[in-house]
């Protein structure tokens, strides 16, 4: 297949964030954006009505930066703060991060003058490639509530969370074709999928028509070089920082033994030193003064005729 024809069969995925920017972004589909946030969290058509995505815009140089965010970020008609973003490594911080975006994302909307009775809630939505919590459970909505009757305190903070690897039929039919949708990877698999309703036939031919762009398809390309690359560099940074760990634990013991090597042949003269002083007549305090032996120990010599 020559390198044309591969670039005319390729379908990028919805699973590269770039690629999601890109597609969610555009405005021409905006209405796929609107089913999208309808079937993955409470937002309505009425929530809905007016989309106001921040920081649309993305070029190659962009994923090529190190710190460009390529989560998408709007504001609904009610003023809400969404985020949305694709996460394929779990990793011992992600939990964290995820509730300090989510902070800085409601309180952003803070500005002098303002009361905090005005703020709108801030909702993430989490599309994850790895599963996230221990139970089987596909897809998870957290807000705050009380420990004691799971009474609801605040839905000012929201987390709603799609797992990949988990899509039951006991899914919603448009949460599972969306789920589904982002886990296509020919266009035979996207075909089966758009025949199943008219909502996935338009997103279908849509994401047909982004993965025919040689500008999206660099775009991708670039964002997964640079996925690769950070990758690349974890692993290499854990890998080192795992062998320099053993270094210095073999160091360390060594070390370790030696020290303890010195002192057990410093005590055993000491010991040695203490039965000749006694052989002499010295007395039990006179010993322990002059070889730091403990003196109980000295008469302990004494008793058991160590000498």
């Amino acid at each position: 297949m020559t390198e044309k024809n591969e670039k005319e069969n390729k379908l990028l995925s919805l699973t590269n964030d770039a690629v999601m920017k890109l597609f969610f972004t555009n405005k021409e589909n905006e209405e796929q954006l609107r089913q999208f946030l309808k079937a993955t969290t409470h937002l309505t058509d009425d929530d809905l009505a007016t989309i106001d995505i921040k920081d649309p815009k993305l070029t190659k140089q962009h994923v090529q930066e190190k710190d460009f965010i390529v989560d998408i970020r709007l504001t609904s008609t009610s003023g809400e703060k969404v985020n949305i973003e694709i996460q394929a490594r779990n990793h011992d911080g992600f939990k964290h991060r995820m509730i300090a975006y989510n902070a800085r994302q409601y309180a952003s909307q803070l500005p002098r003058g303002k009361h905090y009775i005005e703020l709108k809630s801030s909702i993430s939505l989490i599309v994850t490639n790895f599963s996230m919590f221990d139970d089987t459970d596909e897809y998870y909505e957290h807000i705050l509530f009380r420990r004691k009757n799971n009474k609801v305190f605040t839905t000012a903070q929201q987390f709603y969370i799609m797992d990949l690897t988990k899509l039951p039929k006991e899914l919603s039919e448009a949460k599972l074709q969306w789920g589904r949708l982002f886990r296509v990877r020919t266009k035979e698999e996207l075909q089966m999928l758009m025949n199943e309703s008219e909502e996935m036939k338009v997103a279908g031919e849509r994401l047909l028509r982004l993965s025919a762009d040689e500008d999206a398809q660099e775009i991708a390309r670039a964002r997964e070089e640079s996925q690769w690359a950070w990758e690349h560099t974890l692993h290499a940074t854990e890998a080192r920082s795992k062998e320099e760990g053993r270094i210095e634990g073999h160091a360390s013991g060594h070390a370790s033994g030696l020290i303890e090597g010195e002192e057990r042949g410093e005590h055993k003269k000491a010991i040695e030193t203490a039965k000749n002083f006694l052989k002499m007549g010295l007395s039990p305090e006179k010993v322990a003064e002059g070889t730091k032996l403990e003196l109980a120990f000295v008469k302990g010599l004494i008793v058991e005729k160590n000498f």
